[in-house]
């Protein structure tokens, strides 16, 4: 493959997400060079490699930099841009719902004011030296399920354009996000295009957020320990494995400009079949069959998974709704996630057991 020569900046860069990306962009040649820009400077979700695997980190670190900074001071937003001219932006800083509940001044100030900062930064490059670009800077961004709030019935099917009416400052700061970045394109000042996810799992993810159960159920146990799930067994959430997720990033970042009929698009997580041949979100219980079941082929003794429903936290996590991502599949001949609940499982296991120092806990603020 042909190196390419873009330079791609990644905001939250010492993150979950944002770690599975830099290694895509990088070991598939899709990046030149990766620039890292967070606040946190530990970076052992991409470096966290064992012995056996430190080899791939090795191959393409000298093609990522990391610079520190603070999505919510413009100055330092402005700097990086100004210093390291990125052709693409990958905007996937933000402080989770549980932290941006518990603070929401700081939630408001990361999510809501570091995406316009970002978005500033991003015209006033293109505005700056549109002469030698080829085109306005493409800022990607990932909102979310929790941008439709209250008014989505338990499980019900939650289409592209039905309405948002978020309950938190996480939710509310990625609908405002959302407008904003159909602004500066309107304006035709900045090339947004976003994608709303369901609750992302995989190693590493850690906690932070209030659908974390769906990773944790599946983490804890591959680390041959007991966890137990703060919702009820039959508790349908939508899910998405990271590795699908990063696919989705970079399947909009690629799309034709003439196929965009919108600049946000759900996009659907896995799917499990029940009684009647419909195909759903998986239950909490269907997780936890497809975790044991890789657990005793595994031999682990310790790995166990038990149920103490909190009554605040189930009803949030009911209120997500399912998402309907035919809009993405029409317009940008998305192929829905690759990943089945098995075949997840199986892959979140074999990540934990060769990368084990790249699981962290993290505070609510990380």
């Amino acid at each position: 493959m042909e190196m390419s020569t873009d330079k791609i900046l990644i905001t939250g860069g010492s993150g979950f997400i944002a770690s599975y990306l830099t290694m895509k962009l990088l070991e598939e040649n899709i990046a030149a060079e990766v620039v890292l820009f967070d606040r946190d400077p530990d970076l052992r979700r991409l470096k966290g490699f064992n012995t056996t695997a430190k080899m791939r980190y090795d191959a393409v670190s000298r093609r990522v930099k990391f610079v520190q900074g603070d999505l919510s001071i413009l100055s330092h937003v402005l700097a990086v841009f100004d210093i390291h001219q990125p052709t693409s932006v990958f905007h996937l800083g933000a402080l989770l719902s549980a932290g941006a509940e518990t603070n929401p001044t700081q939630g408001f100030q990361v999510d809501a004011i570091g995406t316009w900062n970002v978005l500033e930064a991003a015209r006033l490059r293109y505005e700056c030296c549109c002469d030698t670009m080829p085109g306005l800077i493409k800022v990607i961004f990932p909102s979310t399920i929790a941008s439709f709030g209250s008014f989505i019935e338990q499980g019900k099917l939650v289409r592209n354009e039905d309405i948002q009416m978020p309950e938190t400052m996480y939710g509310v700061s990625k609908v405002a996000s959302e407008r904003l970045g159909e602004y500066y394109t309107a304006k035709e000042w900045v090339d947004f295009r976003a994608v709303r996810f369901p609750s992302v799992i995989g190693a590493a993810r850690g906690p932070g957020g209030t659908t974390v159960y769906s990773t944790l159920m599946v983490q804890i146990p591959a680390r041959d320990k007991a966890y137990e799930v703060y919702v009820n067994k039959d508790t349908r959430l939508d899910v998405l494995y990271v590795k699908d997720a990063v696919n989705a990033l970079l399947h909009l970042h690629d799309a034709p400009q003439a196929k965009l009929k919108r600049r946000v698009y759900n996009i659907a997580g896995i799917r499990t079949k029940d009684q009647s041949g419909q195909f759903r979100a998986p239950m909490a219980s269907e997780i936890e069959a497809a975790v044991m079941a890789q657990a005793t082929a595994r031999g682990l003794k310790n790995a166990k998974i038990t149920y103490k429903s909190d009554s605040e936290l189930q009803k949030k996590v009911e209120k997500f709704g399912i998402l309907d991502d035919t809009a993405a599949s029409t317009d940008l001949n998305w192929p829905g996630a690759t990943f089945d609940l098995n075949k997840t499982v199986t892959d979140f296991f074999e990540e934990v057991n060769l990368y084990p120092q790249r699981i962290k806990a993290i505070e609510l603020f990380g």
